[in-house]
This record gives structure tokens, sequence and C-alpha cells, in this order.
């Protein structure tokens, strides 16, 4: 299912700011028509969507905002509720009541929660390499590998940071252009907002709520991905019985950089099925 390798990297759109209660909130857009939302990972920003903004701006308008915390994106505390709450705002702060949303890792446990709270405001759902959340409870620690990767940003610097999360991300026979891409994504994190998007997912617990969901909804999956654990992507496709699954051959975590025209396919050619359902 890998696409034929890109020779460079498209130019991700200016970035944009709208102001919220908590601060402003950082995004980038491009094309017309129906609003398609793109939540990132933890290890994105709203330039991780650098094919998908090429791509499925043809048709659609293609918003990515980066989460509260990344980008120039203001913080939130560390909670599911909160994150909810500033995509609900930015939603209302660009003019959109009707989106598609499509949520990768991180993303997509924010993506369900809203598509639940919020179902008139969610068309169709994409739910990308994600999960329901760790539901840990409050008193439990932060994972043991933030603690060794904020040591490692902080003892290296965030360019030796951003070049090793990208060699954990990608596969080795990825392009140069999507590895020096990921690389820089990655080096631009913010440590607080890092830290507070991986308490958030820590404690998310979306179980109850997936059984809810009644819009059309796609989870996307990689053969290859170590990520998400397997018991959690057997969750997450338990839980939502009605949901078309596609297990995405030959790619892991960051399909959307390892097979970006597949990716991107697959995403319009849902969309587009479900403007006529």
């Amino acid at each position: 299912m890998n696409s034929v390798a890109p020779v460079s990297v498209p130019v991700c759109p200016p970035l944009q700011r709208v102001t919220l209660s908590n601060g402003q909130l950082s995004f980038r857009a491009r094309g017309d028509g129906e609003a398609v939302i793109f939540l990132h990972g933890l290890l994105g920003s709203s330039k991780s969507w650098a094919f998908q903004f090429a791509h499925v701006s043809r048709n659609y308008r293609v918003i990515a905002w980066d989460a509260p915390g990344f980008g120039q994106s203001a913080l939130v505390p560390a909670s599911i509720d909160a994150y909810v709450e500033a995509l609900r705002g930015f939603l209302a702060g660009i003019g959109e009541t009707r989106i598609s949303l499509i949520g990768h890792s991180m993303g997509g446990a924010v993506a369900a929660c809203f598509a639940a709270r919020f179902p008139e405001l969610v068309s169709r759902l994409i739910l990308s390499c994600s999960h329901a959340g760790y539901g840990d409870p409050e008193t439990a620690p932060l994972p043991s590998k933030f603690e060794s990767r904020m040591r490692e940003f902080h003892a290296f610097g965030p360019v030796a940071y951003g070049a090793n999360r990208a060699r954990d991300l990608l596969p080795d026979c990825v392009p140069a252009c999507v590895f020096d891409h990921a690389a820089e994504v990655a080096s631009e994190v913010n440590p607080e907002g890092l830290r507070r998007a991986t308490r958030m997912l820590q404690r998310a617990d979306n179980r109850p709520l997936l059984p809810k969901l009644r819009m059309p909804i796609l989870i996307l999956t990689g053969e290859m991905d170590e990520d998400v654990r397997p018991d959690l992507k057997a969750d997450l496709l338990r839980r939502t019985p009605m949901a078309r699954h596609v297990e995405m051959q030959g790619v892991g975590h960051a399909p959307y950089f390892e097979a970006p025209d597949t990716y991107s396919g697959l995403i319009e050619s849902f969309l587009s099925e479900g403007q006529h359902q």
C-alpha cells in the first residue's frame, strides 16, 4: 500500500491565529468547500499535514490546528475536557458549525471525545493510528518514556531531540526530505505542552463514549505500528463496531508521512462517500 516516494515535502500554508478564552490558538488552512479539521499527535503540529494540505485541499477546506501547548497555541490544563473545549472554541472562532474531523494518535482521542459530546458538529469522523486513551488514575506518574525524552531534550537540545524522534517514528526507507521535515516538526515542541498533552492522554478514557458515536466513522491503522498497543487497537475496534476499518499495509505510526498519497486517498474516498449517504 506504500505510495511512490515523494521527492519533496509540500510547503504548508502560513500560520494563522484565533483568540480563545484562554489565549491564542494557531492553525493553518488551505482550500475551499466543506471544512475538514485535522488534529495531530504528540510528535506533531499543524505542519505534520503538509501532504494532506496539498492533496485534500483540492476538494475541501483543510484546517489543521496546533493543539494547546503546540505551535503558537496557549496551554490548557492536562485534561481531555480542556482540549475538547479548546476545539469547540476554535471551531466557533473560525466560524465552522459542521465539520469532518480527523484525529491522529493523541488527536484521535480528542476527536472521538469531541464527536461524542458534540455530535451535531461532526458529520464524519476518522481515527488514525489512535486509541481510547490509557485510562490511568490521577495518581499515576508520568510515563518513563516521557521523562527520558525530556532529559534528552534538555541535555542535547531540540535539533538532536527532533532527529531522534523522527528516527523513532519513521522507517529507514523514508525519503530524506520527509525525515528532515518530521525532525523539524518534533524539534519545535514546547516541553510543557508535551508534558500536559502526555498527561491528558494518560488520563483520558473514551471507552464509555465510543459506543455512542453514530456518525460515519473510518478507523485507519498501520500494519507496522508499534506505538499503539495491540490491545488498545483491538479495544477501539470492538467499541466502534459500525466503523469501517482499513489496515494500511507496510506502514507504521505515521502514514501521513510514510504513504501520503495512499493515506490522503483513503481520507478523500471516505469523505466523498459520506456526501452521498
